[in-house]
């Protein structure tokens, strides 16, 4: 099969450890990132500050809301599911 997982080949089965470099590496390392981002959660206060970019998921304890970055940049501005800025 050509296209398994974003188009990456499948991996052979009983395959040495080193097989897991290159495309495979880089896949694992974006979902890492990814799903970190998407547990990511604590109070207004510590709300994400780099790697920021446009729909990043922060759920907020002291509003108690999943909230999302709008405009990334020096003065971000973070939206609840409404769209209210928060």
């Amino acid at each position: 099969m050509s296209n398994y997982i974003g188009g990456l080949p499948r991996p052979p089965l009983l395959q040495s450890p080193n097989f897991f470099t290159g495309a495979w590496a880089a896949w694992f390392s974006n979902a890492q990132v990814i799903l970190a981002d998407v547990s990511n959660s604590g109070p207004t206060s510590a709300r994400p500050t780099s790697q920021l970019y446009v729909g990043k998921f922060y759920f907020d304890t002291t509003l108690g809301l999943p909230v999302w970055l709008k405009t990334p940049g020096s003065s971000p501005v973070w939206v609840n599911a409404a769209g209210t800025a928060v």
